[in-house]
């Protein structure tokens, strides 16, 4: 063999090593996810027990013609991944129009109860009963966090656009610890988590949840993915996944694991009327 064909040999073998390198890397999901109990659970006796740690497991099952590996990282690195494109993934996000600026969003994966205004129970401030969201912001004697990158639903996204608070966060629990130690008078989340999470950290009962007058409503969440070519496909393959398995019971039950009696009611209510009919 000739210096020239042997070069000519190297070249294409090279080349198709890379695109088999390129291929392998097309059929790799990586799944983002952090610590958000009850919602992702990545420690302790209920480790991998979530609500989108099962709605995960679910599509990884079903969508065998990917491999699929998990990464624990902030929300905002998440984020980040699927805005430059790479083949992540994240089960949890609430579909909203900047969000779909960047990414793919599945059908509905699951369902997020209405925001509270979370608070200590001896707090000083006497909050008690449905809060103006409103009111807490304008108030500048009171202090509380954000977490960045987090959309919270349409009417509190405009809320805190309008009037931003000074501080964020990446991790759920610093949130929670800044609270409980008294360096935040209230924070906006989710009842389920935050109740739980205070009960995991040792501080069961030392929170109360107080509705927020001006939003009410049930949220949706969602797979998303990156804006390409490789994101879109892996959002319709998701979405025929979703398609199929939603109405079984089984899943419905994944759904209203870890809620109360009272919000199961509520899931059931729109469950088939909502949840399954809205794209």
């Amino acid at each position: 063999m000739t210096m020239k064909s042997l070069f000519y040999a190297m070249t294409v073998g090279l080349g198709l090593w890379g695109s088999g390198q390129q291929a392998f890397a097309q059929d790799s999901i990586t799944w983002g996810k952090y610590n958000a109990p009850p919602y992702q659970i990545l420690e302790g006796e209920f480790a991998g027990t979530g609500i989108w740690d099962l709605t995960r497991k679910l599509l990884q099952e079903k969508l065998t013609t990917y491999d699929h590996q998990e990464v624990q990282a902030p929300f905002p690195r998440i984020v980040n991944e699927i805005k430059e494109g790479h083949h992540w993934c994240y089960n949890g996000p609430i579909k909203t129009a900047e969000r779909e600026n960047y990414a793919y969003l599945s059908l509905p994966t699951s369902v997020f109860m209405p925001l509270n205004v979370i608070v200590r129970k001896d707090n000083k401030i006497g909050l008690r009963g449905a809060q103006s969201l409103e009111t807490l912001l304008t108030n500048h004697n009171l202090t509380t966090s954000v977490m960045r990158d987090r959309s919270y639903s349409p009417v509190v996204d405009k809320l805190l656009k309008t009037w931003p608070p000074k501080n964020d966060y990446a991790e759920q629990t610093d949130a929670m610890n800044m609270l409980l130690a008294g360096r935040l008078d209230y924070l906006i989340q989710l009842p389920l988590l935050a109740l739980y999470q205070a009960r995991v950290m040792g501080h069961a009962n030392e929170l109360i949840a107080l509705p927020i007058k001006e939003d009410g409503e049930m949220q949706f969440n969602r797979v998303m993915c990156p804006k390409n070519e490789w994101g879109r496909n892996v959002i319709e393959q998701i979405n025929t996944v979703l398609s199929r398995e939603r109405s079984k019971p089984y899943y419905r039950a994944i759904v209203e694991k870890w809620h109360d009696a009272a919000s199961v009611d509520q899931i059931r209510r729109i469950y088939a009327s909502s949840f399954l009919k809205t794209p």
